[in-house]
């Protein structure tokens, strides 16, 4: 392969952006731990490889904890209608107070009002006009509507074992502290949601991050990719030019600190005479 002239390096880069930019663009994703985090084409997380060194260093937009409202009212019916009530009490305080309350596994969705009985709809069952709690019928129905993916969580959203029923939402604070102002953030709000009957919601896990699109930083990173690659060619002669790689591949991110993310794209350069 013949080496590519320094002054088409910039160039080469800026065209692509408008082939890969707009790929892909996920809205809100959730980073947990240190792991290396991304999406390919095909939505795949890919295999995790040693970071680049260039790329942004950025706060995560949000931090999210893990909530579970139980109830273990003997009749089921009960305990449905006391997770619905306390999950509506919680819908509607978030709102107020500037919170989110969200679920997913790898992007997160708001739940609300006008949506939770589409996200969660073994909950909803018994509420609506078709069915009531103490017609079981519903269980026979969308046999397929109770599966899930073990590869993003071995639990269900929604579970009823015959003693207890359990709704596993989270919470969701803007980032505007350390992680540890956010957990007391998520803390209060959850002691702020009144019981009802024998529902309960309480936290589970550690703290995670968000970042919403990281496709919209690809512009910035390509830029960053092609001052550096130009400033490695500089140390060379006239006759030395540069060959680049990996540029269409996926926008990753991993988390470098309680509240930073690492957004980069692996690419690669090479100087050749």
């Amino acid at each position: 392969m013949n080496p590519i002239p320094r002054a088409l390096v910039c160039g080469l880069l800026l065209t692509s952006v408008s082939v890969f930019a707009q790929d892909g663009d996920l809205e809100n994703i959730v980073v947990t731990g240190s792991r290396i985090s991304g999406y390919g084409r095909d939505g795949i997380v890919p295999v995790v490889e040693p970071r680049p060194v260039i790329g942004i260093r950025r706060q995560a937009d949000s931090a999210i904890r893990n909530v579970e409202i139980t109830s273990d009212s003997l009749d089921e019916g009960m305990r449905r209608r006391e997770v619905r009530a306390m999950l509506l009490d919680a819908i509607d305080r978030a709102e107020r107070q500037g919170f989110n309350i969200v679920t997913g596994q790898f992007t997160v969705t708001d739940v609300t009002r006008a949506n939770w009985q589409d996200l969660f709809p073994d909950l909803a069952r018994g509420s609506a006009s078709d069915y009531s709690d103490d017609d079981e019928s519903w269980q026979n129905d969308d046999d397929d509507d109770d599966d899930y993916d073990d590869e993003e969580d071995a639990r269900p959203t929604f579970e009823d074992d015959g003693r207890k029923t359990i709704l596993r939402l989270m919470v969701k604070t803007k980032l505007e502290g350390t992680i540890d102002e956010a957990a007391r953030k998520i803390t209060a709000f959850v002691k702020s949601v009144p019981e009802t009957g024998r529902s309960q919601m309480k936290q589970r896990g550690a703290m995670a991050l968000t970042i919403i699109k990281p496709e919209q930083y690809r512009d910035e990173i390509y830029r960053m990719v092609a001052e550096g690659a130009q400033h490695a060619v500089s140390f060379y002669g006239p006759e030395y030019g540069l060959e680049v790689s990996g540029l269409g591949g996926s926008v990753a991110w991993e988390q470098v600190s309680d509240t930073e993310l690492f957004v980069f794209i692996r690419y690669n350069f090479v100087v050749r005479k």
